[in-house]
């Protein structure tokens, strides 16, 4: 019974703790004011006084809540020295209130900015605690961009079902959901989830999975509880599973929480796995070809044609025409021996027509499309329908005709078309699907956002 009192006083370190530093903060902006106020030396012992008393018992609750809270002495250590040094800061600026002798050579700014230093950093640590220890550097990282919070799916894998489970989804997802509260340096309730070996070992209780019963295991129960009851996983407050985490976590449970499976011997649904899983799609094509020989490469960059390769030890090119100004539909035949090899071609400022399309067509690897600044109206752009690898076309400051919009449709692999048109607005006629309407960017913002997209 003693010791379920001692566990019930070190509970309440989250509440008591709370008075000590509401007293230092109420006294430092007193002491900042103290030439105003007459009464603010009266008021400060006072104040001071009870930051000691209350200090003092949330450095006992506190070493109590560590004793029965299953956190390892390194990871609270600093929290609770800093709370020392503030409970003796404290103490000693009521002492040259007092005007204790020895107390009262020392400066009082001293306390002030002792007291507002110790403060942050021991509430800091605690925060560390009971929050993580990037529960304060992450949003600061996020909003400077530092790092970026991925979002699903967790991994990308070619090979993934393949992979074990365990070690590709179950894992991660208590690490992002349990292993705050359950990990090497605490370990609520002695329970440790960041590896196998901890899942299996378990906590106060015993293991949290049963390999015989598997829906009586703890683990299963607990994700499964309502939210409102008390031994509900993970807690009321802290970031929850989402409906396809806790039906994996399930099935993983049930299937007998092997650690070795492959997502396929698990034969889970397709469905769920996709949420998990994806192939991580390359933008340029995959397929082998050949590359050109070097007499080739040299008579096409002999028209001031730039043609290099996108990527070292890349077999495929990027030719743009820019330097040879007088470039027209039929020198695309220069290039008619290297077109499997060319995945993106920029054609802007030349003198080419609607009728390029009808050679454009055998470029089968072609990506990305570049024709700013042209006289192309679109007359002849679905002969590009069977180009499979196509995803971008960049029509900028064209005349592009807006009737011609319904002829785009007719490439299935778009991605994205660039309408854009500087002395003209340009809008499609047709009533199409919002899929297509979402491919077609015809550029017309606002005046607030004109300068953001032009950067962009």
């Amino acid at each position: 019974m003693f010791d379920d009192l001692l566990i019930l006083i070190g509970r309440f370190h989250p509440l008591i703790i709370h008075l000590p530093i509401g007293f230092i903060i109420l006294g430092i902006l007193i002491e900042l004011n103290s030439k105003k106020l007459k009464w603010s030396n009266d008021a400060l012992k006072f104040i001071f006084f009870w930051a000691t008393i209350t200090g003092v018992l949330s450095i006992v609750s506190g070493y109590l809540q560590y004793q029965n809270g299953g956190y390892l002495w390194q990871t609270v250590q600093n929290h609770f020295l800093a709370g020392i040094l503030t409970v003796i800061l404290s103490f000693s600026f009521y002492q040259k209130l007092i005007e204790k002798s020895f107390f009262k050579l020392l400066p009082r700014k001293l306390f002030t900015v002792g007291n507002s230093i110790v403060l942050l950093l021991a509430g800091h640590l605690g925060g560390n605690i009971t929050h993580g220890e990037e529960h304060l550097t992450e949003p600061i990282k996020n909003l400077a961009s530092f790092n970026k919070v991925q979002s699903k799916p967790i991994k990308y894998y070619k090979d993934y079902k393949e992979k074990p489970l365990f070690s590709s989804v179950i894992q991660p997802i208590l690490d992002e959901k349990c292993v705050k509260c359950h990990n090497s340096k605490k370990s609520s309730g002695k329970l440790k989830m960041h590896n196998s070996n901890e899942l299996i070992k378990g906590g106060r209780n015993g293991s949290i999975i049963n390999f015989e019963r598997p829906e009586m295991s703890e683990m299963y129960i607990r994700i499964h509880l309502p939210k409102d009851k008390k031994k509900h996983m993970p807690p009321k407050g802290g970031k929850q599973l989402t409906r396809e985490e806790i039906n994996l976590v399930s099935n993983w449970i049930k299937d007998g929480s092997s650690f070795k499976k492959s997502v396929e011997e698990f034969k889970l649904d397709e469905n769920l796995i996709n949420y998990f899983f994806t192939i991580e799609k390359p933008f340029y094509p995959t397929e082998n070809v050949e590359m050109p020989n070097i007499e080739t490469l040299e008579k096409v960059r002999a028209k001031n044609i730039l043609i290099n390769p996108i990527s070292k030890n890349s077999n495929f090119f990027s030719v743009n025409t820019l330097n040879y100004s007088e470039f027209k539909d039929i020198d695309l035949s220069i290039m008619s021996s290297v077109r499997e090899n060319i995945v993106n071609l920029d054609l802007s400022y030349s003198k080419i027509t609607d009728s390029i399309f009808f050679n454009l067509k055998y470029y089968t690897n072609l990506t990305v499309l570049k024709l700013n600044n042209t006289n192309i109206l679109g007359e002849n752009i679905d002969e590009l329908s069977q180009l499979k690898n196509l995803k971008r076309i960049y029509l900028v400051n064209t005349k592009f005709d807006a009737q011609n919009t319904e002829k785009l449709i007719r490439l299935k692999y778009l991605e994205k078309v660039y309408l854009f048109q500087e002395d003209r607005i340009l809008e499609t006629p047709l009533k199409s699907s919002k899929d297509f309407e979402e491919i077609l960017d015809f550029g017309n913002y606002s005046l607030n956002n004109s300068k953001q997209n032009k950067e962009s």
